[in-house]
């Protein structure tokens, strides 16, 4: 049985995985380079161990935030989570929803619709922000392409990943 922690641990690798060829200088590397203003100097100054640590640790964070929206099971749990009955065994709430938990609880939990509602979580959120940043920073279009993209694929095999292998786990008493 996997961990909610192994599987964030696994999913978290994603971005850094799929960067280390998407921006390989023979991939888009140059580009980004090219369109952000950066030089090879600028790059490699420095605290590489340091970027590599904070981003899988953001990567982390980002594999336990996708778990509310690749899982619809979370949106049930999210919804009554404060309403003291739902915790209370024996209660009309508590019976509802645990019979509703054991019998649509493995529902949608595949790798194909994580990755559906990754790569909307990419398109309709991430890439919006890139956008905007795009727009201010007065960059070339080819940066928002690249770093767009890139996250709409990292953020779709990581639903994947978080919606096949997450455990549920129900904060509800029998």
């Amino acid at each position: 049985m996997y961990t909610k922690y192994f599987v964030n641990l696994a999913a978290a690798l994603i971005p850094l995985i799929i960067g280390s060829v998407w921006y390989h200088p023979k991939i888009f590397g140059g580009i980004v380079m090219k369109s952000s203003g950066a030089s090879d100097e600028k790059m490699g100054v420095g605290r590489t161990i340091l970027i590599f640590v904070l981003a899988y640790a953001a990567s982390y964070y980002i594999a336990g935030s996708l778990r509310s929206i690749v899982i619809h099971q979370y949106g049930l749990l999210s919804m009554l989570a404060n309403h003291p009955e739902v915790h209370q065994a024996g209660t009309e709430l508590n019976t509802t929803v645990q019979g509703l938990l054991d019998k649509y609880g493995t529902e949608f939990r595949t790798f194909k619709h994580g990755a559906l509602h990754g790569a909307y979580t990419g398109l309709y959120f991430i890439t919006p922000v890139f956008l905007i940043l795009t727009l201010f920073e007065r960059k070339r279009w080819s940066y928002l392409a690249i770093h767009g993209v890139y996250w709409i694929i990292c953020l779709a095999l990581m639903g994947g990943v978080v919606c096949q292998y997450m455990p549920m786990t129900y904060p509800l008493v029998k």
